[in-house]
């Protein structure tokens, strides 16, 4: 698992059509199944669909306050993009 979140099952979604003419009714299907199971998450993936349309945790927050303090030392400025859908 990336990071640091591990729990004893891992799920993942995946979707796929062949006509374009489908793309309106299936191009939401993961992002919102996944969501509609969020209650039972305990965190994601880092490598998991459009963080920014499904934030979830994906490191715990020890971990997350240690790559602060690392970012803050060699990055003061914030140059380098945080995190997407960090929560």
């Amino acid at each position: 698992m990336a990071y640091s979140l591990e729990d004893d099952i891992y799920l993942a979604l995946y979707t796929v059509w062949e006509d374009p003419a489908d793309d309106e009714k299936y191009s939401d299907w993961a992002r919102s199944n996944m969501a509609a199971m969020s209650h039972l998450a305990t965190g994601i993936q880092l490598a998991d669909e459009n963080l920014g349309q499904r934030p979830a945790k994906f490191a715990a927050d020890e971990n997350m306050a240690r790559l602060d303090k690392i970012r803050a030392a060699y990055d003061p400025e914030g140059r380098f993009h945080s995190w997407m859908g960090r929560l």
